[in-house]
This record gives C-alpha cells, sequence and structure tokens, in this order.
C-alpha cells in the first residue's frame, strides 16, 4: 500500500483584494511564484504524491498552465463564487482517485510554511483524521487529512459551513509549531507588502 502524501491546493480566487491579482502566480522574494512555493515544500516534506490544484475564473487557464509545468492535476471549480467549501469538495473528489494516503488542504494564499512543519505534521497524524498546525495558541495551515476524512471533504460543499464544520466533527490534533508562515495569508496589497 502506498504511503504518499498528495496535497489539494485551492487556487481558484478571483484575487479581487489583491487588485485581481491571481495569487498562485504572485512572485516571492527569491522569485518563485507562490504555487510554486507550496509545491516545493510539500515535496521537500518527503512522501510526496498526487498535486491536484483547483482552479476557476478569471485566472483558471494561467494557473492551470502553470501547475502543469510543476507536474500537477488541475480540478476546475467552474463557479467559484459558490465559496471555498466547492472548491475543497472538487480537490477532494479529485484526489480521491490517486494513490496517497493523505493530502495537505493548502490554501494558495499561504506560501511560507516550512518543509520542517510539514514533517512535525506528517509525524504526528497516526490514526488521527486529521493532523493541523496551530502557532501560538492559532489553527493554522495546511491541515493534512487522512484519506479516512475525503468522502466527507468531497461532499463538503453541500454542508453548512463547509470544510470547517467537516473538519470541527472529526478528530483533528493539533500540533504547536514554530513557524509564523502557518498562519500568515496574503489576501491584501497589504498582507503582501509586509512579507
Amino acid at each position: 500500500m502506498s504511503d504518499r502524501i498528495g496535497a489539494v491546493i485551492l487556487a481558484a480566487g478571483d484575487g479581487s483584494r489583491l487588485g485581481g491579482v491571481a495569487k498562485a502566480l504572485l512572485a516571492r522574494r527569491d522569485g518563485s511564484t507562490f504555487l510554486a512555493s507550496i509545491i516545493a515544500s510539500a515535496r521537500s516534506a518527503g512522501r510526496s504524491g498526487d498535486v491536484v490544484v483547483v482552479v476557476g475564473p478569471p485566472h483558471g487557464d494561467a494557473i492551470a498552465a502553470h501547475a502543469r509545468e510543476l507536474g500537477c492535476r488541475i480540478a476546475i471549480n467552474r463557479t467559484p463564487e459558490r465559496g471555498m467549501a466547492s472548491s475543497v469538495a472538487i480537490g477532494f473528489a479529485e484526489i480521491m482517485m490517486g494513490p496517497n494516503v493523505a493530502a495537505w488542504l493548502w490554501p494558495v494564499d499561504h506560501p511560507d510554511v516550512v518543509p520542517a512543519t510539514l514533517r512535525t505534521l506528517i509525524a504526528a497524524l497516526g490514526h488521527h483524521a486529521a493532523a493541523r498546525p496551530t502557532y501560538r495558541g492559532k489553527g493554522g495551515h495546511p491541515p493534512l487529512i487522512s484519506q479516512a476524512l475525503w468522502p466527507h471533504l468531497a461532499e463538503c460543499g453541500d454542508v453548512e459551513g463547509g470544510a470547517r464544520a467537516v473538519l470541527a466533527e472529526a478528530d483533528v490534533l493539533d500540533v504547536a509549531v514554530e513557524d509564523a508562515g502557518c498562519v500568515r495569508d496574503v489576501d491584501t496589497l497589504e498582507d503582501l507588502e509586509s512579507r
């Protein structure tokens, strides 16, 4: 049985709070895009499996092209205005077709998580439904989701509260880490400039 760990990367937003820019394609200080940085971190942590990038209009084609260059599979959310839960559901429905035992649930606006955090979560998961990083008491991203929870997340688009409600009912282990990147999201121009 495979012990690979996949990833569902949520990149279907329109970037309206950033002036209509695709977050996945934003460049970090080292020149890598947010999407490339996330994928590199996931792969550096080890046991790397399938990566599914959920895209949608208006930036879907450009992000999908970049994701394919990075060796990822694409899942299309044609109506991302329904909210993040719709992208979570589409992504987990897609990753269920692969041979992974767990997967990261990773919003593309969290590009600063370090591989050491991911390795800590992998070691902690055990028989829990998920392991979530926390930094100074605040829950962060990306949670590591065991395969047993995927069918529930694949249906969370129709659940009140979405993925958050599914995880609230599950056996989720909070894991304290010294990584501010797990709680640092980039939603606005101010967020981008303060990094």
